[in-house]
């Protein structure tokens, strides 16, 4: 596992038991699910991490915070 990739995986194991989220074609994800396709580093996990990835790029570059303010 990378850097990033660890990071997006320990913020997936801190959420709480029962957790889930709905990811697109790949339906409703459960922690459990996540964790296990976030280890693999299969398709879904990729996929996962990405999402993190555009998530906190938002946040660094300032964009998440424009949408609040609009």
């Amino acid at each position: 596992m990378d850097d990033f990739q660890k990071l997006v995986y320990t913020r997936w194991q801190a959420f709480p038991k029962g957790y889930s989220i709905s990811v697109g074609d790949y339906g409703t994800i459960t922690k459990e699910e996540a964790l296990a396709h976030l280890k693999e580093n299969d398709e879904l996990g990729q996929t996962l991490i990405a999402i993190d990835r555009n998530y906190f790029n938002a946040i660094k570059s300032g964009a998440i915070y424009e949408s609040f303010n609009n």
